[in-house]
């Protein structure tokens, strides 16, 4: 038992000022220490010096700060940092080093507490372990086991947020086939695993086989999860004894004493749940952490209509689990503090101060895929459907029973390019958007059966996601007209395929989501940008038959798709909000007022709302996540080396450009701001290159010249130039709003596009700041070649038969005549420039393993020879005498490196899980900087929100 504190009041361990103790554990103590250099709040965990010499113990440490940085949940504990340093007393006295891990800190109480102390009503017990069941599932499916489960590892924050701790004693196991005889056998990795033999966790919730000294796997936490619940339903261990090795034999030979003679309440589903789950035998236990946290779910729902019998009766729809009330951190008097999001605290009151009161909502997660796109849900609330991306070229639509978890394909994965989906009010049918493969420019609208069948075209040229009339009957979406620079808001009848206008907006105003039918059928939503005199984002409303129109709401700000309320009250939409950060949050404005109220407020973001009526209406929506890392890798293949050290969703880098040398240049985050950072390619500490209330949000970078977009508080997006050398930062634009497209290898110029009236592809001086219309009414098709002579455009024509069709030409970017462009196949993914900057390079769709093509005046050549896999994303190099290229394989992607003839390839990384977010060489073409990491995008329903 550790006697001794390590760390005392206004002592200092490498960045942090400790504030003192929060508890201590076999693992370590905690303490409520302050960031010096971020100004934030954590929770310290500290190994004791007196422990350091343990190696094993030094290990486990390790793991647990490895295991549970590497998962982004709201479930699960947020890792900040690793480290080891020696703490220096108040008095100036220095100590012996000792490890540490920075974590988000949580305020609350245990979940052993409020079982046993505050004595919390069994049904909200459950709300929490169907949260904490979630998180343990986000882990399960990273190959990660807990291995130490017990009520006093999770946690319930003062706003109603179960959070799962201690991964101390994780387990990372391989990732097998789902086979009968892989899932029933363990796994273990030679090096992080702990070897069969040791027994490791705490007596009374330890599984069998892991008793027995085992190797085990994810079915072990299901057994010591069971044993929390018998202890939430019974308010006694299941095994209990007067020593721990008695413990354990009960855990072996004996049953617990029956739920029922304990509580004889406790509802006969949630026993029979219990059994399942502390089976003897891993074969019998339940299989799923996932399935656990839906029955879990269901349970609370119905608690009401449960009786110990077994029995039921009323409703059998499912709705969310019992979870706070209130989503805004608080501190309890006297509470617990271990784990929260201290910086949360202030944004949230620094958030309310500038857009009054936050109204909070409970947000349910629905899918754990990680790949969807955008999701719809039924009037009812009974169905959700999703469209999911499992790779850079397929997608495929589903449908999920919101109360059951059961899910079917309803289009299977394929080549099609699915887009935004709606439900028929009465639910039978799901619409969905598909791009023609002939007019890529085009998309059909589509009908199919919402559990399956043949799907039937209904519309052409649609753009938006539709909206239905109450009734069913008519059908209203966005088309738009590039070639005439305008949009049209269309009505049509689906039966007879009428159409008529209802209203048209011209260039510089742009629609920039689906509309929405109002419950009464009486006018139609939606949402709008409008650049000038500056950029705002607006929310109209169009009367349904005369299409008049009033702005309901006018912000800086970026917006999607919106969705009425049922109750026509208000208006719900996902979008930015630049005065209060970077994320895509969901909102609610009333109506007629026009009030808007935020119903989120996180560091994740969301895309697309659809709503649901009901007594109990949701939201969904889909959440996304992302951690990732900067790698810089070598192309010979000697491996990759990471060189940031990033451990919080927040800070996330993305892939940026170079800063001349050997100097790397990023932007991630500082306080929900996203800046501009510098570091050497060797690794080492980040240099802050841009400051302030505006954030990056696209970096390029050549011969040690870098351009970046920065947005306002006022949503306005204009053009720096950034020195990493020297430092120095320069506004080169101050127009309403402009965006960098690429930069020309000698760093001289950059092309670039505006908002205003005179819009185009422009040319830009990046040292004296004058920029030149270059093509006026054109877009762009690629990049600046790489010898730095020419830029390649679109332009929107009407052919014969009057179908919009894009053509790409040439033109110098010094100015001067255009020349015929690059006639591309409908396949070509992603093309641009060729090293020769005569032709172009593209992945290739139809190709089984999307390969790398290079093609010209009709001849085409074949520059990668892969034969598994897919390619999603390729990078040449400065010399063009080699590219990078993304390939996905199963769920992982790795970079290899490919000569220009295609005669040689070789795999310079080896990630065994996650996703790449970018790539790009560094100056010498021997080195690509990587940005990798995990990404989540999956639906979640948001409700308690009125």
């Amino acid at each position: 038992m550790i006697t001794t504190r390590t760390l005392h009041p206004e002592d200092t361990l490498s960045h942090y000022r400790i504030v003192g103790p929060l508890g201590a554990g076999g693992m370590g103590e905690v303490y409520l220490a302050q960031d010096q250099s971020l100004e934030r709040n954590v929770a310290l965990k500290v190994l004791p010096a007196d422990l350091v010499q343990n190696e094993e113990r030094v290990r486990r440490f390790v793991l647990e700060a490895k295991s549970a940085s590497s998962l982004s949940h709201p479930n699960i504990v947020t890792i900040y940092e690793i480290g080891k340093d020696a703490p220096q007393s108040a008095t100036g006295s220095d100590s012996s080093p000792v490890h540490f891990i920075s974590m988000e800190l949580i305020t609350g109480k245990t979940l052993s507490a409020l079982i046993h102390d505050e004595k919390t009503d069994l049904r909200t017990l459950l709300g929490y372990l169907a949260q904490a069941a979630e998180g343990l599932a986000k882990a399960h499916t990273a190959g990660i086991v807990h291995r130490d489960l017990k009520p006093g590892n999770i946690m319930v924050s003062g706003d109603g947020f179960a959070k799962v701790l201690d991964f101390g004693l994780a387990k990372l196991t391989e990732r097998r086939d789902l086979d009968p005889e892989a899932t029933s056998a363990p796994t273990m990795v030679a090096n992080d695993a702990t070897g069969a033999g040791v027994v490791l966790g705490t007596a009374g919730y330890m599984s069998p086989e892991q008793v027995q000294g085992k190797v085990v796997d994810h079915r072990s936490d299901v057994f010591s999860f069971g044993c929390i619940l018998y202890e939430a339903a019974t308010r006694k261990r299941p095994f209990v004894a007067d020593s721990a090795v008695e413990t354990m034999h009960k855990i072996i030979h004996e049953k617990p004493v029956p739920v029922e003679e304990a509580n004889a309440k406790a509802p006969a589903e949630l026993r029979r749940l219990i059994r399942r789950c502390m089976a003897k035998s891993p074969e019998q236990r339940l299989q799923s952490m996932k399935d656990l946290a839906i029955e879990l779910r269901e349970i609370v729902d119905e608690y009401d209509t449960l009786s110990p019998s077994g029995s039921s009766s009323g409703s059998t729809t499912m709705a969310a689990p019992v979870v706070p009330k209130s989503r805004v951190p608080m501190v309890a008097a006297g509470a617990v503090a271990v784990i929260a999001v201290a910086a949360m605290v202030w944004w949230t009151a620094h958030h309310n101060a500038k857009t009054g009161t936050y109204r909070p909502a409970t947000v349910v997660p629905q899918t754990n895929r990680g790949d969807l796109t955008n999701c719809a849900l039924s009037a009812d609330g009974r169905y959700l459907a999703y469209v999911a991306r499992p790779t850079a070229s397929t997608w495929s639509l589903h449908v999920r029973q919101v109360a059951t978890g059961s899910d079917v394909e309803v289009i299977p994965t394929s080549d099609g390019f699915i887009e935004g989906t709606s439900f028929t009010p009465d639910g039978n049918y799901l619409f969905y958007q598909l791009r023609r493969a002939d007019a890529p420019n085009y998309r059909r609208l589509m009908q199919v059966a919402s559990l399956g069948g043949t799907s039937a075209e209904r519309a052409f040229d649609v753009d938006t996601r539709v909206t239905f009339s109450p009734d069913g009957k008519r059908i209203a979406f966005w088309r738009g007209a590039p070639q005439i620079q305008s949009s049209t808001l269309i009505v049509k009848e689906i039966d007879s395929g009428t159409e008529r206008t209802l209203a048209t907006i011209h260039d510089p105003e742009t629609f920039l989501g689906a509309a929405s039918w109002s419950p009464d059928g009486k006018s139609i939503a939606a949402t709008l940008q409008r650049p000038l005199p500056k950029l705002v984002s607006l929310l109209v409303v169009f009367d349904a038959g005369s299409g008049s129109r009033r702005d309901l709401w006018v912000s800086p700000g970026f917006f999607g798709d919106v969705d009425w309320m049922r109750d026509g009250k208000g208006l719900a939409l996902a979008g930015i909000v630049p005065s209060e950060g970077p994320r895509s949050q969901i909102y609610r404005v009333s109506y007629p007022s026009g009030e808007r109220t935020p119903l989120t407020n996180d560091l994740l973001d969301y895309f697309g709302v659809s709503v649901s009526g009901g007594d109990d209406p949701a939201i969904a929506t889909v959440r996304t996540s992302r951690l990732s890392n900067l790698w810089v890798a070598d192309a010979a293949g000697g491996g990759a080396r990471q060189i940031t050290r990033v451990t919080n969703p927040e800070f996330s880098p993305f892939a940026g450009a170079s800063g001349g040398g050997d100097l790397v240049v990023y932007a991630g985050g500082q306080e929900r701001q996203l800046q501009l950072w510098a570091m050497p390619a060797a690794g080492g500490e980040p240099r802050m290159l841009t400051t302030g209330d505006q954030y990056v949000v696209n970096v390029l970078g050549s011969n040690g010249v870098v351009v970046c977009d920065r947005i306002d508080v006022n949503g306005v997006r204009h053009i720096w130039r950034v020195k990493p050398a020297d430092g120095s930062v320069v506004q080169l634009t101050h127009g309403t709003g402009e965006g960098i497209l690429d930069i020309a290898p000698d760093g001289r110029f950059a092309t670039y596009t505006r908002t205003d009236s005179a819009r185009g592809v422009w040319r830009l001086d990046l040292e004296s700041g004058r920029d030149t219309l270059l093509a006026p009414n054109s877009v762009p098709a690629g990049g600046i070649s790489p010898d730095g002579q020419s830029v390649v455009l679109n332009e929107y024509l009407v052919d014969a038969a009057g179908m919009v069709r894009s053509r790409t030409y040439v033109m110098p970017l010094l100015g001067g005549p255009r020349t015929p462009g690059f006639v591309l196949r409908p396949s070509a993914l992603e093309p641009d420039w060729a090293p020769d900057s005569k032709s172009v390079s593209y992945m290739d769709r139809d190709d089984p393993a999307g390969n790398v093509f290079t093609e010209w005046g009709g001849e085409r050549r074949q520059v990668t020879r892969f034969d598994s896999g897919r390619v999603t994303r390729f990078d040449w190099a400065p010399d063009g005498k080699h590219l990078a290229v993304a390939r996905q394989i199963d769920d992982t992607e790795n970079v290899w490196i490919v000569d220009a003839n295609g005669d040689h390839a070789t795999q310079i990384t080896q990630f065994s899980t996650g996703v790449l977010f970018g790539m790009g060489w560094l100056p010498d073409s021997r080195r690509v900087v990587v940005a990798a990491g995990t990404r989540g995008r999956d639906a979640v329903l948001i409700r308690k929100f009125r």
